[in-house]
């Protein structure tokens, strides 16, 4: 398990607060209606100090970043990532009913995943752990799916890069 160095979860979270102030003006194009998702970030804990955060907005912008340090912006230059960005905030509007407000965006513990979304009303949170969303009848099991593939496809991208 790689452990936590204060530089890489500085650089992290001063990303992190990056990601959580993207306004409605800069995720999408569309109205600007108080109940509409704009971005989802997917917070998947693999033990208390290591996270995997992963980002979708409806322009198809994406990134990817971890407390121990690595990751990628800018992946909605990918085609097939962005289309998976702009399906999960397409998603997330039917999920919205199943969230509640949140005033912070605090990290998951242990294994769980944390699914927030941005609206220009403000911030909402869905909480579950890693194991149920792997359930192919949990609601968010379709989301927490597409945000796999674009943590392998940026994989690829990364290790394609390096060649």
């Amino acid at each position: 398990m790689q452990t936590l160095s204060s530089e890489a979860l500085n650089d992290y979270l001063k990303w992190r607060d990056v990601v959580f102030s993207v306004t409605h003006a800069q995720g999408e194009d569309g109205a600007d209606q108080s109940d509409r998702v704009y971005g989802v970030i997917m917070d998947v804990g693999l033990s208390n100090d290591f996270v995997i955060t992963i980002t979708a907005f409806a322009t198809g912008e994406a990134s990817l970043r971890t407390t121990v340090g690595g990751g990628a912006i800018g992946l909605g230059s990918d085609t097939f990532i962005a289309e998976h960005a702009k399906q999960i905030v397409t998603n997330a509007q039917s999920l919205l009913k199943t969230t509640r407000p949140m005033n912070n965006h605090g990290l998951p513990q242990g294994k769980n995943v944390y699914f927030y979304f941005l609206t220009p009303s403000g911030l909402m949170l869905s909480e579950s752990t890693v194991e149920e969303t792997y359930s192919q009848t949990h609601p968010f099991h379709e989301m927490f799916s597409r945000f796999t593939t674009i943590k392998v496809r940026s994989e690829e991208l990364l290790e394609g890069s390096r060649h």
